[in-house]
């Protein structure tokens, strides 16, 4: 198991806050009630993605992890809606955030019903890996006295690295609000619910897939160095900006990121502003081009 102090835990209780969230993300969160782990984005009335949360629901409750440093502006951005809902949101700080990697099957069964009667809430992330928020340990026993947790820099980095070779995105505080669900991939990952009904940014996300205005998608790129670039940091074509970094992690022979980029520039290497080249690099999944629209 992997600490991840990059990532926050936040909860929704009461009778209503499946419904509330029905109304605030992209997913169809009455899927929650089937045991799913759900992606969902949080977006603005214009349908720019403001945060990706994972949601499991355990009990009456239902817990989201999302990046740390977007654990407050989520809170006070979901709190404008809750109006008369009978649902209250905060944060779940007891709870740390772990990486774990696992096949499915019989050991993982057992090993999450432990983890359940812990207090932890488990979370699918992609195949055979998963992440767990796990309450602290009581005072006087130290991270390291836990078994099998690494806490390190490193580790981070591979775990970042993992979910950019799986294509997964994430949003931090530097990319709140810059762009829409499907420039994410989100439809392509089980993000988004097309016959779910109204939430907010959903006009503007229907209306892209519908029309095919999808002209920028998320993309793989490798570096060499160890230097990681910013988060929307622009990579050039002859000059011309043609992308934007979204998230990048140091690997051992260079750097993987994961870039926002103009779909004509897709399979040509791109341009850092410090002149090293971003070779591109395979997805797990198909994206399909279009040639319509912004």
């Amino acid at each position: 198991m992997i600490r991840l102090p990059q990532l926050c835990a936040i909860r929704f209780i009461g009778p209503d806050a499946g419904v509330f969230l029905q109304g605030q993300l992209s997913h169809d969160t009455r899927l929650l009630e089937q045991g799913r782990t759900l992606l969902a984005s949080c977006n603005t009335p214009q349908g720019r993605v403001i945060a990706l949360l994972r949601l499991r629901k355990s009990g009456d409750v239902i817990h989201a992890w999302l990046p740390a440093d977007l654990g407050d502006s989520v809170l006070t951005h979901l709190r404008k809606y809750v109006l008369r809902a009978k649902v209250s949101i905060e944060r779940a700080d007891e709870l740390s955030l772990y990486g774990m990697t696992m096949a499915a099957g019989d050991e993982w069964d057992m090993i999450e019903r432990d983890l359940a009667a812990a207090g932890a809430i488990t979370f699918h992330h992609a195949a055979a890996r998963y992440v767990v928020a796990m309450p602290e340990p009581s005072p006087g026993t130290s991270l390291a006295e836990r078994p099998a947790i690494v806490a390190d820099e490193a580790s981070v980095q591979l775990w970042r690295a993992e979910d950019i070779r799986a294509g997964l995105p994430q949003i931090e505080a530097a990319t709140s609000g810059e762009f829409v669900a499907q420039m994410l991939n989100l439809d392509l990952l089980d993000g988004i619910s097309f016959n779910k009904g109204c939430y907010t940014g959903q006009e503007i996300i229907v209306r892209t897939q519908h029309l095919g205005r999808i002209k920028r998608r998320t993309l793989r790129y490798r570096l060499t160095g160890d230097t990681l670039p910013k988060p929307l940091e622009p990579m050039l074509r002859e000059g011309v900006k043609v992308a934007d970094v979204l998230t990048a992690a140091r690997v051992s022979d260079g750097v993987e990121l994961l870039a926002v980029a103009n779909l004509e520039s897709r399979d040509l290497p791109l341009r850092m502003q410090d002149g090293r080249t971003a070779q591109p690099a395979a997805l797990p999944y198909s994206i399909v081009p279009t040639t319509t629209g912004e």
